[in-house]
């Protein structure tokens, strides 16, 4: 049996800690090991902790937003799902920089939170609905910074791959889809990555949405 998906949850309100944990508990292949109730130590639990994949609210002391960018840079192997109430264009957009991989609200019902939590672990990018589309709407406004010149590194097949990718499909999706092996497809979304100078999935979709590789 593979080992349980490791996880923390950073969220400074006691009892929807303790809602999580008593859910995710039920679980045979999630493993609560860790709590945090601000930026700093969900940080610091992380740094202690390994965990596999952290679930950061965005209002905290010291702000989600930070907690993210501290556990990017201080744990690098863990992925963080963000699950907040908040759906504000600033603050998505602010905390996928800051390195978030998924971003879901609140509102989602367990089995989504549980299926998210899975594909987040495996490094796949799943987004709210609502967010998804709030996220389009502010990178396609006035003002993005996206250089579609960064475009003319790819080959046709790696803009066939970026384009997938955009749409938040995972690896065997994507193989699928395109006729080609998984293990293609993960070279491709490496080559992807370091051609983009991008960290994640979720930086590639915004750039494919800026660029206009999607529309």
């Amino acid at each position: 049996m593979n080992s349980p998906i490791r996880v923390i949850v950073a969220d400074d309100h006691v009892l929807v800690r303790r809602g999580i944990r008593a859910f995710l508990d039920t679980c045979e292949d999630l493993a609560i090991v860790g709590e945090a109730d601000s930026a700093e130590s969900a940080a610091a639990t992380c740094v202690e902790l390994s965990p596999d994949v952290a679930l950061v609210d965005l209002v905290m002391p010291g702000g989600g937003v930070e907690a993210t960018r501290l556990i990017r840079a201080q744990s690098p192997a863990t992925q963080v799902l963000v699950l907040t109430s908040y759906e504000d264009d600033g603050q998505i957009v602010q905390a996928i920089q800051a390195g978030a991989l998924s971003y879901l609200l609140k509102d989602a019902d367990a089995d989504t939170l549980v299926d998210a939590i899975r594909r987040t672990a495996r490094g796949e990018s799943i987004l709210h609905p609502r967010v998804a589309t709030r996220l389009i709407q502010a990178v396609r406004s006035p003002g993005g910074d996206a250089q579609p010149t960064a475009l003319d590194r790819l080959s046709q097949r790696e803009r066939e791959v970026l384009e997938l990718m955009a749409d938040g499909l995972s690896n065997q999706v994507i193989a699928t889809r395109m006729g080609i092996g998984e293990k293609t497809v993960k070279t491709h979304v490496s080559n992807v990555l370091a051609k983009l100078d991008l960290d994640d999935r979720t930086q590639a979709a915004v750039f494919a949405w800026r660029s206009g590789v999607k529309s």
